[in-house]
């Protein structure tokens, strides 16, 4: 069935993730700047329901952006609307 591309593809992101967030952390020792600023933001969802958190106003908006486009995709996936 389809269920299977969905799973592959959850994979995939899974390990996109994990690669950007590797590169990241390399860049960003290599740069070793001591003025430099680390920002931090994301987003935990228990089920439908999201746990925001940051150091930064902009990185906590995209995370409350990210956060409602997951709830509403949690929602019209629970309705069985969606795939």
């Amino acid at each position: 069935m389809h269920y299977e591309k969905i799973i592959s593809a959850g994979f995939i992101l899974i390990l996109l993730g994990l690669v950007i967030t590797i590169s990241g952390t390399f860049l960003s020792l290599l740069k070793g700047d001591e003025a430099s600023r680390i920002e931090t933001g994301g987003v935990i969802l228990i089920g439908p329901i999201p746990i925001i958190f940051g150091n930064s106003k902009h990185l906590v908006l995209i995370s409350i952006a990210g956060a409602l486009v997951l709830m509403i995709f949690y929602f019209l996936i629970a309705r069985g609307k969606a795939i």
